[in-house]
């Protein structure tokens, strides 16, 4: 048996939206095809779009002493460029296709459009943004461990 916080921690983006909700705010985002390692995002860049893997795989890589370094593989479902989304500062790593590869995209202009026009379904969207961006922020203090006092 899951407990509601697994069971919470388990939805998947917009989850809680019924079929014809999700169908209008996906309406607002474009689709975007790249090619077996097309960059999909740049480190540095200052573009505040949004992504929704549709299909294949992207990799997330962060540049390092020894060149570009993979730290999340995203597939089918998974989201990237959500802080950006946010805070509106440069990109800081790339993302590349793996494989040929989809998104949805969903920039701030697009965003826009969706706050105007059906503003209880782009508060949803925010809000279960940030039930993401939560749950990514607690696997990494997870991870991370307690702090050492010395």
């Amino acid at each position: 048996m899951t407990s509601p916080d697994t069971a919470e921690a388990s939805r998947g983006f917009l989850s809680g939206l019924h079929e014809d909700e999700i169908a209008i705010v996906l309406g607002h985002t474009h689709t975007h095809l790249y090619a077996a390692g097309e960059y999909a995002v740049r480190v540095g860049e200052r573009d505040r779009s949004f992504f929704i893997i549709s299909r294949g795989s992207f990799e997330v890589q962060v540049r390092g002493p020894g060149g570009p370094q993979r730290v999340r593989l995203l597939e089918h479902g998974d989201l990237f460029g959500e802080v950006a989304f946010f805070d509106g500062r440069p990109r800081s790593a790339d993302v590349v296709a793996i494989e040929d590869s989809e998104a949805l995209v969903l920039t701030q202009g697009d965003f826009q459009r969706l706050r105007l026009m059906h503003p209880r379904l782009a508060l949803y969207f925010v809000l279960d943004l940030g039930r993401v961006l939560g749950e990514r922020f607690r696997a990494s203090d997870a991870l991370a461990g307690p702090i050492q006092r010395t």
